[in-house]
């Protein structure tokens, strides 16, 4: 287990994940532009990137949450996994480049998230049509943002997709010891660290930081992902048990031997590709049943 002091810091950490993908290119027939999204409220301009496939169909919405325990990931680490998902999909990537922690704390990735999807909304989309999607604590703040969308009265997004979510900040699974031996990319010092950045001064179980803890009641169908030797694996198990007692529709999807972030590496680890073939079913699937309705 490593000490707090050696632990990468930060700005390291972000420098190490925007070179290992750097060469991670969108697939061919795809393009993207920049936007800045208004908060109004907060009188701040949020930086985004629109990611569009040809002939994607315009009216559906991935809006994506990038992972990297709310401290490091951005647009440019997620464009190539969010390109691949929405080509293959025939819809149109929304990427938020969210304020991270430590020097944007809580509730600032969450305030970005809803005047994002306000965006949409206010631009023509419907609800029904958007998608929202998020790794690790992407996963977690995409399910935080359904919370947040039913406090402000807006209608629900069509589903979420929650790819290995982090949804408990007090760090109380029973696979955070387990699995930490086959885990390489996190340890309970780094997720410990992170969780207080985002925080702050803020309950760890506050249901807005960690959304395990949430009333689910009434929730839009979610899709989890996850594998069985990831630290985070009991997130996805409580979340989805939760889930279900509560009546939301849950699909719940398990790989086995992977580690957390898989889904990224697809130049190196198959079931990558595997599991954004699963991704990419479960949207068509989605908007199918939508019309036979």
């Amino acid at each position: 287990m490593q000490s707090n002091d050696s632990i990468p810091p930060i700005h390291h950490m972000r420098h190490l994940l925007e070179m290992g993908t750097f060469f991670y290119l969108l697939p061919w027939g795809v393009h993207y532009k920049k936007v800045r999204v208004r908060d109004k409220e907060k009188f701040l301009y949020i930086n985004a990137e629109v990611i569009i496939p040809t002939n994607a169909d315009r009216d559906k919405v991935l809006l994506y949450l990038h992972g990297g325990g709310y401290t490091i990931g951005s647009s440019h680490s997620h464009r190539s996994f969010v390109g691949k998902i929405v080509q293959k999909a025939g819809i149109v990537g929304f990427l938020v480049d969210y304020r991270k922690a430590p020097e944007n704390p809580f509730p600032a990735a969450l305030e970005d998230a809803l005047a994002s999807y306000k965006s949409l909304l206010d631009r023509g989309k419907k609800a029904e049509n958007i998608l929202i999607g998020g790794d690790s604590a992407g996963g977690g703040l995409a399910v935080a943002l359904l919370l947040a969308i039913r406090d402000a009265g807006l209608p629900y997004p069509g589903a979420v997709i929650a790819l290995s979510p982090w949804m408990d900040l007090a760090v109380t699974g029973n696979t955070i010891d387990r699995n930490e031996p086959e885990d390489p990319l996190v340890d309970r010092q780094k997720m410990e660290r992170w969780a207080k950045m985002y925080a702050g001064d803020h309950d760890l179980k506050d249901p807005y930081v960690s959304p395990l803890y949430a009333d689910l009641t009434g929730f839009p169908p979610i899709l989890l992902q996850s594998s069985d030797s990831e630290m985070l694996h009991d997130d996805a198990l409580r979340f989805a048990k939760k889930g279900r007692e509560s009546g939301v529709e849950i699909t719940l999807q398990v790989w086995k031997g992977l580690i957390h972030w898989w889904h990224l590496f697809q130049r190196v680890i198959p079931e990558a590709g595997e599991a954004l073939d699963e991704i990419v079913l479960y949207i068509d699937l989605l908007f199918k049943s939508r019309k036979m309705n």
